[in-house]
């Protein structure tokens, strides 16, 4: 049986307003990603460019999220910095603010042991009730959290999976032989979707699923239904627009496309980030274009017309 943290998560932007948080882009936001077909999303990683929050931003925007969303649409808080005790009291307050789960990113500068790794984790799973996903991002840490170190874990029952940022297929088998299959795999790299779920991974938590939700629930369905040439088509379509959005930093270039999807949205981002090369601009509404969706104005409608229905309902 699926657990309910499988599938399509996507790493949320946060929509500015000048300096600051767009709450009515945010609300319009989620209420798409509903709409289309997302299995649930992330709030607080790099795409949502937590690191140029403030701390009362973060846990405003977490809480926003969570009422916007209501109280049955899962909503991922992604937490943790490189010290522990700062981490763990992220950890308290996004619970207290009404995440589903938690995103656990592992320490980064101090480059740690394993051991290091493990207690930090630990640590966080003593703090709170919530279901933790391991945050593995060699790139940002420094260091891999080695497959034999996740059986230090056992114990902790709510530390129930990892996401795998390079989306390493040979990783994804020695993690199944460490822990039982039922420890969830998901991959961060939205080029090898299909290739991961086949090797036993369970979702993805992805920044393009802010543009293409409604794609990547196509892409899984075919591969979960073992219709793999399909899959692999569906992968092929999303190829070019995967490499072009890595031209800028994550999310400098997605929220461009949304701001072409859904007018109204704000395609800024907070510094050092900068705006896009003036000549990326065209290729990537052609990009955008290329890749079949549902139409942003009919899509647009779906989404504010949902919350509506939430708003009438109390967020329910």
């Amino acid at each position: 049986m699926n657990h309910w943290l499988h599938g399509m998560f996507t790493a949320l932007v946060t929509p500015f307003d000048g300096e600051a948080i767009d709450y009515d882009a945010l609300e319009r936001l989620i209420a798409w990603q509903i709409a289309q077909g997302a299995d649930g999303i992330v709030i607080g990683t790099v795409s949502g460019e937590t690191s140029a929050l403030t701390e009362a931003e973060r846990q405003a925007l977490l809480a926003a999220a969570r009422s916007i969303a209501g109280r049955h649409f899962p909503v991922v808080a992604a937490v943790g910095s490189y010290a522990t005790a700062d981490t763990v009291a992220a950890v308290v307050a996004a619970e207290r603010a009404g995440a589903s789960a938690l995103l656990l990113r592992m320490p980064y500068y101090s480059r740690p042991t394993q051991a290091g790794l493990a207690a930090h984790a630990l640590a966080a799973a003593q703090a709170t009730g919530l279901e933790i996903v391991l945050d593995n991002d060699p790139d940002r840490c420094g260091v891999d959290i080695a497959p034999e170190t996740l059986g230090q874990f056992e114990g902790a029952e709510n530390i129930v999976g990892i996401l795998e940022r390079r989306g390493d297929l040979t990783r994804c088998d020695r993690i199944a032989r460490v822990r039982d299959r039922r420890f969830m795999r998901l991959t961060g790299a939205a080029g090898t979707i299909p290739s991961y779920l086949l090797a036993g991974g369970c979702g993805a938590v992805t920044s393009v699923g802010n543009l293409a939700p409604h794609w990547l629930a196509r892409l899984e369905s075919a591969a979960r239904s073992e219709f793999y040439g399909q899959a692999q088509i569906l992968q092929r379509r999303l190829v070019p627009l995967l490499d072009l959005l890595a031209a800028e930093p994550d999310p400098v270039l997605v929220k461009l496309a949304l701001s072409m999807l859904h007018p109204g949205v704000d395609q800024a981002c907070r510094a050092p980030l900068t705006p896009a090369c003036p000549g990326l601009a065209a290729l990537l509404r052609e990009t955008i274009e290329d890749l079949p969706h549902p139409f942003p104005k009919v899509a647009a409608a779906q989404a504010m017309s949902l919350v509506a229905t939430r708003r009438a309902n109390g967020r329910a």
